[in-house]
């Protein structure tokens, strides 16, 4: 699977609940293939990402996704 070009056509929140789908999928199906497979690895790892990239821009809606972030470490 390329999770490249699927996050590019992500676009609104059917197709981010569609991607999330898709990436738990990828992990249970090729764990060995996951550089990050622990919770603060996987964390380290989307910050250390965040900070190197020049993809990320001010227009995005940064709420939401810490909501998602906050919500996957709580929700039941």
């Amino acid at each position: 699977m390329k999770f490249d070009e699927i996050e590019t056509k992500v676009k609104s929140k059917g197709d981010l609940l569609q991607f999330i789908k898709l990436l738990k999928v990828d992990y249970l199906e090729n764990k060995q293939e996951w550089e990050n497979t622990s919770v603060d690895t996987f964390l380290d790892a989307m910050e250390a990402w965040a900070i190197d990239t020049d993809l990320l821009t001010e227009e995005a809606k940064w709420c939401a996704f810490a909501r998602i972030l906050y919500a996957g470490s709580r929700y039941d």
